[in-house]
């Protein structure tokens, strides 16, 4: 396939994700073997080619997409995180399997000891954004300020496997009132919201990248680790829901 093409692919699955509460953007990057190209663009502005239709096929995707996924979404709740909960445990099994099989990294005590304290970490995050503060009742208006805090967090999260930026939305309460002011092109709520994801985008990705350049491959496990948590959490979440 043309990479380009396999760029513009992903970048319109990396949209829907981000767009749905439950799955990471970053989780489908990985998916798609793009993840560590987008983390070198945003760090250090290398494969710009590449990333032009990325970008394209994930804007496009969430402006064309988003009263879609919102409909959706809203109708068929239950359905949509059963399915990204068992994506996320099947993916993550995977991503810890493959790399420990295939990469050189340490396979003994220290291989243990992350995906330990991957998972563990994972059932915390997912946790924060599970039990999370919901909306207030009557019409819920954040200042400014507040977006800009929300679209920091949404993107950093957007950009670490495992965590979704839109579950964190919804969390906090701002979720639908994001999604529909992407829906109706409210830039008043979007401009400072983007500047917010602009801040993270500045300094997110050379963090990760020291990552990498610490600990190499095992990072990914890791990442694998993270996400497995938030698939069991989201199966425990949906089977709660049912009690």
């Amino acid at each position: 396939m043309n990479e380009k093409i396999k760029y513009f692919i992903a970048g319109v699955f990396i949209g829907l994700s981000e767009l749905l509460p439950g799955i990471s953007g970053a989780t489908v990057a990985l998916m798609f073997g793009v993840y560590e190209k987008i983390l070198n663009f945003l760090a250090k502005f290398k494969n710009l080619n590449l990333m032009i239709p990325l970008l394209f096929g994930m804007i496009a995707t969430v402006f064309l997409f988003s009263s879609l996924i919102d409909f959706l979404y809203t109708n068929f709740t239950e359905l949509f995180n059963i399915s990204i909960a068992i994506l996320m445990i099947g993916y993550g099994i995977f991503l810890i399997i493959n790399t420990y099989s295939k990469e050189n990294v340490n396979k003994g005590r220290n291989f243990y000891l992350n995906v330990f304290l991957s998972i563990l970490i994972g059932f915390l995050l997912s946790g924060f954004y599970i039990s999370g503060a919901y909306p207030p009742d009557g019409p819920f208006i954040p200042s400014s300020v507040a977006l800009v805090i929300y679209g920091f967090f949404a993107c950093s999260f957007l950009l670490f496997p495992g965590i979704s930026g839109s579950a964190f939305l919804l969390a906090v309460g701002v979720y639908p009132y994001i999604i529909g002011s992407i829906s109706n092109l409210s830039f008043d709520v979007l401009i400072p919201f983007a500047c917010g994801m602009f801040i993270a985008v500045l300094i997110m990705p050379r963090l990760i990248n020291i990552a990498y350049e610490k600990y190499g491959k095992s990072i990914l496990i890791f990442f694998g680790g993270l996400i497995f948590a938030a698939g069991i959490f989201d199966i425990a979440d949906f089977t709660n829901s049912l009690l």
